[in-house]
């Protein structure tokens, strides 16, 4: 296959500025959502580019999560509930600690805050809360050690856990289960695989998957797990530049030079899944990889470090360590591709070629 490389300006469909480094970056619906490390948060319209509310908090924030009525994310020390429709903030939970990570449940939200040890240099303590959507907080409680990773699983908090217990936690109104993996170094990431079950990320370069009560390791590389995204299967970045995938539905591995800053499920140039991931190395490399393979078919380039991403099916989201947000959607990722001649780029018509994509939508 042709690869053809360029910007990520040339293959984003929409190009925003949240207003300082970027902490998270989703979409729910046709909106696009984004808070930054020094507090702001804003909400644009997907078909039109229009700015539809932005909002300023003391920051900086940190995680997000959504439904189909309300933005939750982690400022500080707190938790807001705002509505997607105006920005309008419906509640806000002060937490213990700094609040970490936020995902929303079938019926409440699940949230983890932790307090630092400037003493060990390390998080020795952390806690996990129970708030129902109308703000109220249902139940809290303790963990040793912090939450690196957070999933809903069959009304639970699922939590992989730094030192000292590492493993994974339960949590529900019943309290809080420690369960031991093989695996005993800390979890660094996790996610929920579509299908059920789990999958954990450790410090060494492990992975851990439990699905149907069975438990599995493997070893990907020597270096801690840096980012985790799950589909049917799942895809894991390292450290030391490793990118790898689970069995299913191939195993394969690539390895680069580069850190590994996000990896995500997301689309591609043809009907199998694709798998996005990127690095830096004073210029941030965006690549696309086939995921069933591991070929490469597609390499972008970028100015800033990417240090967010989210997906959907047909929707890629980029945010970068500037503030700039950039939107990649498979129809037009798949129109361009091809059609932006690499000597284009060479001769100095970069600049005339991004004026011209950042037009297709209002400024």
């Amino acid at each position: 296959m042709h690869m053809t490389i360029s910007s990520l300006t040339d293959y984003s469909s929409l190009v925003r500025n949240i207003g300082g480094e970027c902490a998270f970056v989703r979409v729910s619906g046709e909106l696009l959502l984004s808070g930054s490390k020094s507090g702001e948060v804003a909400c644009w319209d997907l078909n039109s580019g229009k700015e539809m509310w932005r909002s300023k908090f003391e920051g900086p924030c940190s995680n997000a999560d959504s439904n189909k009525d309300f933005l939750f994310f982690t400022e500080t020390n707190r938790v807001h509930a705002i509505m997607l429709s105006s920005g309008d903030e419906v509640w806000c939970v002060e937490l213990e600690g700094s609040g970490d990570l936020v995902r929303v449940s079938s019926e409440c939200v699940w949230v983890t805050s932790s307090v630092y040890n400037f003493e060990i240099q390390d998080y020795s303590e952390g806690s996990v809360w129970k708030i129902d959507y109308s703000g109220k907080v249902r139940w809290k409680g303790d963990t040793k050690g912090r939450a690196w990773s957070l999933s809903d699983f069959q009304g639970q908090a699922i939590m992989g856990l730094s030192r000292p217990k590492c493993g994974y936690a339960t949590a529900s109104e019943a309290g809080i289960e420690y369960l031991e993996l093989e695996e005993k170094k800390p979890i660094t990431a996790g996610c929920k695989l579509d299908g059920g079950g789990m999958v954990f990320g450790h410090s060494n370069g492990s992975v851990t998957e439990i699905h149907g009560g069975v438990c599995s390791t493997v070893s990907i590389g020597d270096s801690a797990i840096r980012a985790m995204d799950c589909g049917s299967s799942w895809v894991a970045g390292l450290d030391s530049g490793v990118v790898s995938t689970g069995e299913f539905p191939g195993s394969w591995k690539i390895e680069s030079l580069e850190s590994i800053d996000v990896v995500s499920f997301g689309p591609s140039l043809d009907d199998v899944a694709g798998i996005w991931y990127s690095s830096w190395n004073d210029k941030a490399g965006v690549f696309l990889v086939d995921s069933s393979t591991g070929s490469m078919q597609l390499e972008l380039s970028h100015e800033s470090r990417i240090v967010a991403s989210f997906a959907t099916e047909n929707t890629i989201c980029f945010g970068d360590f500037s503030g700039c947000l950039h939107v990649i959607e498979k129809e037009v990722l798949r129109r361009r591709f091809g059609r932006l001649p690499e000597r284009d780029i060479q001769y100095g018509k970069e600049s005339e070629l991004r004026k011209k994509i950042r037009a297709l939508r209002g400024a």
